[in-house]
């Protein structure tokens, strides 16, 4: 009975899950331009054998029918859940001769249906999460790997990734397609500065190995491109010594006057290993707090006086608290937690607005739009953030940096707000969509730059600006790597 089964092309999971709905065979119909489970159907064509399982009840496909934005509903035909790498070149393959369109999903944590398609395969990537070497030479991982999964590993190791992203339940695969900004640890560039190699699904159905030497333009289309030209689904990354504790101290600004310039003051010394700015509606503002990681040498506690020189507020005014290394990587994950048991947050709609900017326009934009915003508009969990990076002169071509200045550091300005209650909210989003766009335009005339995560409608146009100088070098890689244009259509760049 197994080999039947698999000569049909399906796992035997995946007939089971079928035969509950009644399903004969599973195909794809190019007449129809959807998947069938009949041959009545209309034409299609078998599966190929698979490790893992295709499923097409109504439930899976919905699960992965929106993202974290809820603004954006896009049903998939058939939901992968891939056994292994080569499930997923195979329906790569099957998915390109025929025009289906192909959209990997980590955690579904972009807002604007980055993740999504209509009637096409979604990839659920999580299936493949196996941690396959941990050691000082670095990582080497499943594209569906969670970060707090693989600092778990190595802190047992006495290792870490340099640098988080503030909530680390978040695949490996999803964070490297976009960038990875961290709040804790900016002096160390972004995410995708710390990738040794990676293994890559291409949309021709090809598993190719790439880094700075070897498939170099597909290691720069990968790596910050939004899964244009390849699914990433293994990555050898760096690793460094991690230390026991981390110190915060964290300064508040009840008017948010001289803030983001304390901010600059910290990251452009360079003596603390990150900081990073928040806003929280309060009854008649914005209230700011300035948050600083520095690590805790044993022995040897951190010396918050001089650290802290020269700010608009004394030492003194700041507060201190020291937590385990694992307890201050994932410290995010317990409030988002609690905010998903108050609020419902997983079931918000949020419009969030992500730009970068240089040094030398950060304070002025940042300044401005806390004097436009109404915080009696923004619901409890909504938050302002400004967080900085620095550049480090690697190529990622990709990935948009701001316009340059004379500091190595840009700033990610962000809107992460969300809705009062949950479901649906048209009316919120469409105000909040035109919100983000009257924002956009007034970023791009200070060389601001799209961090691809937010809730933002753009255009092919609006993409090819985007990525100005390196648009001719991305296509190419695009026509390269995903000649049939299947891959990853939920953000709508081809």
């Amino acid at each position: 009975m197994e080999k039947e089964t698999r000569a049909q092309g399906l796992s035997r999971r995946a007939l089971v899950r079928g035969a509950t709905l009644g399903v004969a065979a599973v195909g794809f119909s190019a007449t129809a331009a959807t998947w069938v489970a009949d041959a009545a159907a209309g034409p299609f064509d078998r599966l190929p054998r698979l490790d893992g399982e295709i499923l097409l009840d109504a439930a899976s496909r919905a699960a992965d029918s929106i993202d974290q934005g809820h603004i954006v509903t896009r049903t998939p035909g058939a939901v992968l859940r891939p056994g292994s790498v080569g499930d997923i070149a195979k329906m790569v393959r099957f998915c390109a001769d025929r025009g289906i369109k192909v959209s990997a999903r980590g955690e579904g944590h972009t807002t604007y249906g980055q993740s999504l398609n209509d009637n096409g395969l979604v990839i659920e990537m999580r299936a493949l999460k196996r941690i396959h070497r941990i050691g000082p030479q670095g990582a080497d991982v499943d594209g569906g790997v969670l970060w707090t999964e693989l600092m778990t590993a190595a802190f047992a190791r006495g290792l870490t990734p340099p640098l988080f992203t503030g909530y680390t339940e978040l695949t490996i695969a999803g964070t490297l397609s976009v960038g990875g900004a961290s709040p804790g640890a900016g002096s160390r560039g972004l995410q995708i500065d710390h990738v040794q190699e990676l293994e890559v699904v291409t949309g021709r159905g090809e598993v190719l190995v790439c880094s700075a030497d070897r498939h170099a333009d597909l290691f720069k289309a990968a790596l910050g491109g939004l899964g244009q030209c390849g699914i990433i689904v293994r990555a050898k990354l760096d690793l460094v010594p991690a230390q026991p504790e981390m110190r915060t101290y964290q300064f508040t600004y009840p008017t948010g006057d001289g803030a983001v310039g304390d901010l600059r003051t910290l990251t452009e010394r360079g003596e603390v290993l990150g900081a990073y700015l928040t806003w929280a509606p309060a009854a008649t503002s914005f209230v700011g707090q300035l948050i600083i990681s520095v690590p805790v040498t044993p022995g040897s506690p951190p010396d918050g006086e001089h650290l802290l020189r020269g700010l608009s507020q004394p030492p003194s005014a700041a507060t201190a608290f020291d937590l385990s290394y694992p307890d201050w990587v994932n410290q995010v994950n317990r409030l988002v937690a609690q905010m998903d048991a108050a609020l419902d947050y997983d079931h918000l709609v949020k419009p969030w607005f992500d730009v970068w900017f240089g040094a030398s326009e950060i304070e002025r934009f940042t300044q401005d739009a806390l004097a436009e915003l109404d915080p009696h508009d923004y619901a409890p969990g909504s938050l302002l953030l400004v967080i900085p990076a620095k550049r480090n002169g690697v190529d990622h071509p990709a990935f948009r940096e701001p316009r340059a200045d004379s500091t190595p550091w840009m700033y990610l300005f962000d809107i992460l707000d969300n809705s009062a209650a949950p479901g649906p909210d048209p009316a919120f989003a469409t105000d909040r969509l035109q919100r983000n766009a009257e924002l956009y335009r007034k970023a791009r005339t200070v060389g601001g730059s799209r961090y691809p995560i937010g809730a933002l409608a753009f255009t092919k146009a609006d993409w090819i600006a985007h990525y100005g100088a390196a648009w001719p070098e991305f296509r190419r890689a695009k026509e390269r790597y995903d000649p049939r244009h299947v891959l990853n259509p939920g953000p709508g760049i081809f």
